[in-house]
């Protein structure tokens, strides 16, 4: 009396891709708050934070634009800087109110300010391993069902 295993390996293989890969990700994202970094506050004379507001920083490397962005809910925009100097953050609302604001930068301040950068998140070798193999067992699962189930047609 001969055994059949029918479709076990197959569904063994998808078990084991199921069961291995569940931890893993697509792609890492790292997040980090990292102390220092400029911060400019912008507010009316009324008190009132200059809220959303368009911010452009200006290098004071040949004065080109450096950074960007709008202002917070709190009138605030920050940056982290790259080179000493005077560095200009000018805030502009686009109804007639426009503020600039001159930060000197020392080149010991600058230290102070460096980000610190991480390394993309990595999955580790072992589980990269075993991901590997559920995917040679799975399709070898499959392969032995499709051979089996051709041999059985073909021997009604």
């Amino acid at each position: 009396m001969t055994r059949r295993f029918g479709c076990l390996p197959g569904l063994l293989g998808m078990w084991l891709i199921l069961a291995l890969t569940g931890p893993l990700y697509g792609h890492g994202v790292l997040g980090e708050a990292s102390p220092g970094g400029m911060a400019v506050t912008f507010r009316f004379s009324s008190g009132e934070a200059m809220s959303f507001a368009k911010v452009t920083v200006t290098s004071p490397k040949e004065g080109k634009t450096y950074q960007v962005g709008h202002t917070d809910p709190h009138g605030r925009f920050c940056f982290y800087p790259d080179a000493p100097g005077d560095w200009q953050v000018t805030a502009d609302d686009n109804m007639g109110h426009r503020h600039t604001v001159t930060v000197p930068l020392s080149l010991e301040q600058l230290q102070d300010f460096q980000v610190k950068t991480t390394a993309p998140a990595s999955v580790p070798l072992l589980e990269r391993a075993l991901v590997g193999l559920s995917l040679i067992f799975g399709m070898a699962g499959l392969l032995f069902y499709w051979r089996a189930r051709k041999i059985r047609q073909s021997g009604s």
